[in-house]
């Protein structure tokens, strides 16, 4: 009977455990249940205020400059603000937000060092830019993008490997005509760059339809943002942009360069006075020259400063032409007579270089782990390298 007895004791203690276990569970997937709601909710509270606080904005924090405009809308010409003009030309009718007024604050006191060196080097391209851009048709605004992209330098890197005043990747330079291997880097080259951001900058408004989903797609890249688009059918610029799939750089990209255009085309307004711009390359003319001439000969056939040869060619890596085909040499208008008098002197790079060159190997893009990625930073201060 003892027996029995205990073992009819077990069974209830093991029900009583089990009922106890089921009780506690129920309890835990209701407070889940809760939990994840409210988490629900909080997220999309969030995501509401966000795109909220992006889109509204106060027009007394911008100075009152009169321009023309045109109301794309009606034909009618109208006095406005020369940063609504800007900013509408780009953001479809939403004249501004917080996020520009952030990056209007931060260029004009905390990095505003830096960015007087961009305007500095923009004046040295924007004629050039200017040109290429109108010949295409697109919108004046776009040639300050580089002061977001690379400060208007050629030799600017990123860590992903994107070069050059309109930071391109390999791949997509070469999508668009431009030479990049061990001995030329089109990338660099001013003008030949330029052309490849006209006609890219074309292919995304056209894939895209607007100015500000382009120019998130330019940095972005088109397909992400397609992608984004596409799977979450959102019709918002904003909406997409703040999906968690996008980066803080692409975020803040499309505000970045309107605060970026807003300054450049009325710097005083901003504190950016006595401005000491570059000398324009328009005083400038490409010379088609042999392979592997040395641009050390060309300086001393023009009795020009060898550095200022190279820093009218910084697509050329290595101190000379590709050995395999000839190239264009841009030299100061005024010397080209006498470069092409000189043509035969020209010297050519030895086999010991040419060898050297072609074993260097290329560099590389390492990609972090998510715990260890660094942001992707552009170089766009760093001296020129002139020797690759």
């Amino acid at each position: 009977m003892a027996i029995s007895y205990n073992a009819f004791t077990m069974k209830k203690l093991y029900f009583i455990i089990i009922i106890i276990i089921l009780s506690l569970a129920f309890i835990s997937l209701d407070a889940f249940a809760l939990n994840s709601e409210e988490a629900t909710r909080n997220s999309i509270q969030e995501h509401a205020s966000r795109i909220e606080d992006i889109v509204s904005y106060d027009k007394k924090d911008y100075p009152a400059i009169k321009t023309s405009y045109t109301d794309p809308k009606t034909g009618t010409a109208e006095a406005k603000s020369d940063s609504a003009y800007v900013v509408e030309a780009i953001f479809w009718g939403i004249n501004s937000n917080p996020k520009v007024n952030h990056f209007l604050n931060y260029y004009r006191d905390k990095a505003k060092e830096r960015f007087n060196i961009w305007l500095s080097r923009a004046g040295k391209y924007l004629p050039l830019i200017n040109k290429i851009f109108e010949e295409n048709g697109l919108a004046g605004e776009l040639v300050f993008l580089p002061l977001i992209e690379s400060g208007f330098s050629p030799y600017a890197t990123s860590r992903a490997q994107a070069v050059g005043i309109w930071q391109f990747m390999k791949g997509t330079a070469k999508k668009y005509g431009l030479r990049v291997d061990k001995f030329v880097d089109e990338r660099r080259d001013p003008e030949m760059s330029t052309i490849a951001a006209a006609n890219y900058l074309k292919d995304l408004y056209d894939m895209f339809g607007t100015w500000d989903f382009a120019l998130a797609a330019y940095n972005a890249g088109e397909g992400k943002i397609m992608r984004i688009k596409n799977s979450t059918g959102y019709k918002s610029f904003w909406d997409v942009i703040s999906h968690k799939k996008i980066k803080r750089e692409t975020k803040e990209y499309v505000p970045r360069f309107v605060a970026a255009t807003i300054i450049a085309k009325n710097p005083e307004d901003f504190g950016f006075g006595n401005i000491e711009y570059n000398a324009t390359i328009e005083g400038t003319e490409k010379v088609l020259l042999p392979p592997g001439i040395t641009l050390k000969s060309v300086a001393e056939a023009i009795s020009a400063d060898e550095e200022l040869i190279r820093e009218l060619n910084p697509a050329i890596k290595n101190g000379f032409l590709p050995p395999d085909t000839s190239y264009y040499v841009r030299v100061p208008r005024d010397k080209v007579d006498d470069l092409l008098a000189k043509i035969d002197e020209l010297k050519k790079a030895d086999e010991k270089s040419i060898k050297r060159v072609m074993g260097k190997k290329e560099p590389s893009f390492k990609r972090h782990s998510k715990k260890g990625r660094k942001p992707n930073k552009k170089i766009a201060d760093a001296k020129p390298k002139h020797l690759g």
